[in-house]
């Protein structure tokens, strides 16, 4: 009885480390496969198409008449585009682009999934951060009453060479005199 349940269980943990990674890549591949298929019967309008236009340094390059069927993926910006077509001309490659929604709704649901499971916050609904140096503003007004009191406060803030010179070398502290310096000599 306890052998099955350890080896549920243990499967249970090897997908939670890596099983969800690869449902969402299964699901990525098919649905850019299933795009790729409608690109290839030509489910599209041309003014749906985003031109790119990338410079290319050839030797002997020559014009092409007509656009090519080309596929392949980018991601601009977050957005994802499925190659169309593709032309050169002069010195530019000219790529003609789609945007894949379908793809882009799987990685927004990937990315949720992730940041909730690591506990993450999304950069839109950030808590507002502490205000530093409260905890120390609180320390030394309530607890410290003088400034040879900060000393130790302030030299394990310091980096660990200058700490050394700081024990080894204790700081000046300025003393008050309540007496008039001494008139120059004229």
């Amino acid at each position: 009885m306890n052998r099955p349940v350890a080896i549920l269980l243990l499967a249970l943990h090897v997908f939670n480390l890596g099983g969800y990674q690869l449902v969402f890549n299964k699901a990525s591949k098919e649905a850019s496969a299933r795009f790729i298929s409608s690109l290839d019967k030509r489910e599209y309008s041309d003014d749906q198409l985003i031109e790119v236009k990338v410079p290319v340094n050839l030797p002997y390059q020559s014009n092409w008449s007509d656009f090519e069927r080309y596929n392949g993926e980018i991601e601009i910006s977050g957005v994802h585009y499925n190659y169309v077509k593709r032309k050169m001309f002069n010195d530019t490659l000219i790529l003609m682009c789609i945007p894949n929604a379908e793809q882009m709704k799987i990685a927004s649901a990937k990315d949720a999934f992730f940041s909730l499971v690591n506990n993450l916050q999304h950069p839109g609904h950030q808590k507002a951060p502490a205000a530093p140096g409260k905890a120390v503003k609180s320390v030394t007004t309530e607890y410290l009453s003088d400034a040879q009191a900060l000393v130790p406060v302030l030299s394990a803030q310091l980096p660990p060479h200058a700490r050394i010179m700081h024990e080894v070398l204790p700081p000046a502290t300025p003393r008050s005199t309540e007496a008039q310096p001494p008139e120059a000599l004229s």
